[in-house]
């Protein structure tokens, strides 16, 4: 899979889907993505726009899983 930013999509539900098929806690995603579990719950909630980086690096785990 090549990074396509043109596929980008910043909705906090295509972010809770991604999080959810990944079945990892969001603890264990924060590890993954380099940042803390509350960055994560932000995301979630669209309180904060997650980065596209994110988006493909969880896009990359659902596909291994």
């Amino acid at each position: 899979m090549k990074p396509d930013a043109s596929q980008y999509d910043p909705r906090p539900e295509y972010f809770r889907e991604l999080v959810e098929s990944t079945g990892m806690t969001q603890p264990a995603l924060g590890d993954v993505l380099g940042c803390d579990e509350r960055t994560i719950r932000r995301y979630l909630t669209g309180e904060r726009q997650f980065p596209y980086s994110a988006q493909f690096a969880l896009e990359c785990l659902v596909l291994e899983v």
